[in-house]
């Protein structure tokens, strides 16, 4: 005797939904509340790896993308997403930070999570500046001002003017610059954020300069220290001393600008920022060139070249001996100034053959998961495929078990009524 279609259909679908599960227990390594916790962090990670620490942002990018592509996670991709296109635009590689950015945005646009919205709208205008567009970059700050409003925090309904002046001081529309960072400077005294106040000072010097309004920019200057007083921030302060130096400089006033270069770099030797000691250590060394006392800017020089070089500071060891051999250029002593041009070329040739290996790394890496990405979009295609073939049996074994019904119902009908009859 058969089995009825009706039983038949059960086991079938019964032993689909069995195969499915013992799918997904295998191919899942993260509880989804794990993946959601490693995602929160990884946003937290995002303004400050990407301040302070550029690797650190892409090795995050990578891992927090990997574990979403692995298990299919549409929260903890984007996240990832975003932290990975904020690197490559810092990089060079911003066509395909933007890319990485814009898909992000879509993600977090369906969601309505205008928080994070505004930030990667933010960053999207930070990527067309990068790119030398500053009219792009116009749009997308604009496009954040725009969906800050709509965000719990206070600060998104502003984050993006410094930026946005930014742009303008590009597009030479200092009126718009300065009034973007006037407000901007206002809302960051009302919510008590005084790093940022700080840096909109640093901002609107930069614009007086650039204007040749020196006495401004040493007041512009000077209230961005103030306030980098305020924040206990020595970075912030060295920055202002350090652009104090650069106005006293453009009135040649040459005294004022070496002692507010020596402050910026004791205090830049206490944050023990790398970068920016070696910065100093050139900008001393530079001044004094212009000074033309030659001797004490090679010992300046000679300390960027050891510091860079011990803190591995590759371009920043190149530029120096590229100085170097430009300041003896100036003495006429060619012979050293041969000496210093071939440590240059040695350096750049070092340079661009570590900058191809890690490129090559970055892109084999970025290949993979692109490629894992694609293939999760194939399985999700063939799923709903499969899917709605077993929906189709599905309604066609019931429509055969329907049929059936009739039929019966039908012959015993006919039965009944030849009894009565």
């Amino acid at each position: 005797m058969k089995p009825p279609i009706l039983f038949l259909l059960l086991i079938q679908i019964l032993s689909f939904q069995l195969l499915s599960q013992e799918f997904q227990t295998k191919s899942k390594q993260w509880s989804d509340d794990e993946i959601k916790e490693r995602a929160i962090e990884s946003l937290d990670n995002w303004n400050y790896f990407m301040r302070n620490n550029l690797d650190s942002l892409k090795i995050d990018a990578f891992e927090i993308l990997f574990i979403g592509l692995e298990n299919n996670n549409n929260f903890a991709i984007n996240v990832g997403k975003r932290s990975l296109g904020s690197y490559l635009i810092r990089t060079g590689d911003t066509e395909k930070g933007i890319n990485y950015l814009k898909s992000s945005n879509s993600y977090f646009e369906e969601r309505e999570d205008f928080l994070i919205q505004t930030e990667i709208l933010n960053e999207l205008g930070n990527g067309y500046l990068y790119a030398g567009k500053p009219v792009q970059a116009e749009k997308y700050f604009l496009k954040s001002l725009k969906c800050g409003k709509n965000s719990p925090d206070p600060t998104s309904a502003f984050l993006a003017e410094a930026n946005l002046a930014q742009a303008y001081i590009n597009l030479q529309n200092y009126s718009k610059a300065e009034a973007y960072l006037q407000h901007y400077k206002k809302q960051c005294i009302k919510l008590g954020k005084l790093e940022s106040v700080a840096n909109a000072y640093a901002y609107l010097g930069q614009i007086a300069l650039i204007q040749k309004k020196h006495e401004l920019a040493k007041e512009y200057f000077q209230k961005s220290a103030r306030y980098g007083f305020k924040s206990k921030s020595k970075a912030l302060i060295a920055h202002a001393y350090n652009n104090m130096a650069i106005a006293f400089f453009e009135e040649s006033k040459m005294d004022s600008s070496l002692a507010y270069f020596h402050n910026a770099l004791e205090l830049r030797l206490k944050t023990k920022n790398a970068k920016s000691i070696s910065e100093s250590y050139y900008n001393i060394a530079g001044l004094y060139v212009e000074m033309k006392q030659y001797d004490k800017a090679l010992s300046y020089y000679q300390l960027c070249e050891q510091y860079s070089k011990s803190k591995k500071l590759l371009k920043e060891e190149m530029d120096v001996n590229l100085a170097i051999s430009d300041m003896f250029k100036l003495q006429k002593n060619f012979e050293q100034a041969l000496v210093y041009s071939e440590r240059y070329s040695d350096l750049l040739e070092k340079y661009y053959a570590e900058l191809a290996v890690e490129q090559t790394e970055d892109q084999e890496i970025l290949h993979m998961l692109d490629e894992m990405e694609l293939s999760n979009r194939v399985d999700s295609h063939e799923a709903k495929l499969n899917e709605q073939l077993i929906n189709q049996k599905y309604q066609t074994y019931l429509l055969y078990v329907a049929l059936i019904v009739f039929v019966t119902a039908l012959v015993i009908l006919l039965i009944y009524r030849k009894k009565i009859n």
